[in-house]
């Protein structure tokens, strides 16, 4: 009872919430949750929208080297059996490995900085802190459903970007993506943890030097991906 009264509490009343968590780490519920969303969201999304991967490699120079029979291999092995044991399994796993590689991230960073915290504190926080991360989950299927599959990209999928407003073909590649990483979600969860992360780490981390720490992490991730678009 106490979990998922924390699980709601983090939303409304996350400084309360992650205190709470820091003193007692657990992250059962809000990992099965997510665990729970990923896999109905992306089954609902095959069902709906089964060519979507396929979209991104008919957008890139490569389709036109692609024989329409290959196309259509393609179109069929993403509706096959295997495929669709895949996208479960990976969907079940994803949110585990993301946040096993967020919490390592930060865990390793505030260690150095100066941290108080266990790794499973680190990972408890994590964990309330990517549960908004389930409405964008929500904004997916909704897409799938009312939005025409003709239109959507899988980065587009679930967007709660300024992204929505604009044509992805009318700007460049990596200026769509910069907005497009300008997230209600993801600055909602970054938040979430810069608060999580306060009951973790050395009094002598200043606010700013908590905040600069998790939004800079997310900065350096979209210049990755930036770089890796344009390259």
């Amino acid at each position: 009872m106490r979990s998922i009264t924390l699980l709601f509490k983090v939303l409304w009343s996350p400084g309360e919430a992650m205190a709470s968590i820091a003193r007692n780490p657990h992250c059962v519920l809000p990992l099965s949750l997510l665990i729970c969303s990923s896999i109905a969201s992306a089954a609902v999304i095959k069902v709906k929208l089964p060519d979507l991967p396929l979209r991104v490699i008919e957008r890139s120079p490569l389709s036109s080297t692609l024989a329409d029979d290959a196309k259509k291999q393609m179109r069929e092995q993403a509706d096959s059996a295997s495929s669709w044991i895949f996208t479960m399994v990976f969907s079940g796993l994803r949110p585990v490995l993301v946040l096993l590689l967020v919490s390592g991230i930060y865990f390793s960073i505030f260690t150095i900085v100066g941290r108080e915290g266990t790794f499973k504190a680190f990972f408890s926080i994590a964990a309330f802190a990517f549960v908004p991360m389930v409405f964008r989950q929500s904004a997916a299927v909704l897409s799938a459903f009312y939005v025409p599959a003709a239109s959507i990209m899988p980065d587009e999928l679930g967007s709660l970007s300024p992204a929505v407003f604009l044509d992805r073909d009318s700007l460049p590649a990596p200026a769509f993506s910069s907005v497009n990483m300008i997230d209600i979600v993801s600055i909602w969860t970054l938040s979430l943890m810069a608060i999580g992360f306060a009951f973790v780490t050395s009094k002598r981390v200043s606010k700013g030097t908590r905040v600069g720490v998790v939004f800079g992490v997310f900065m350096l991730y979209a210049l990755i991906r930036l770089i890796i678009q344009i390259a």
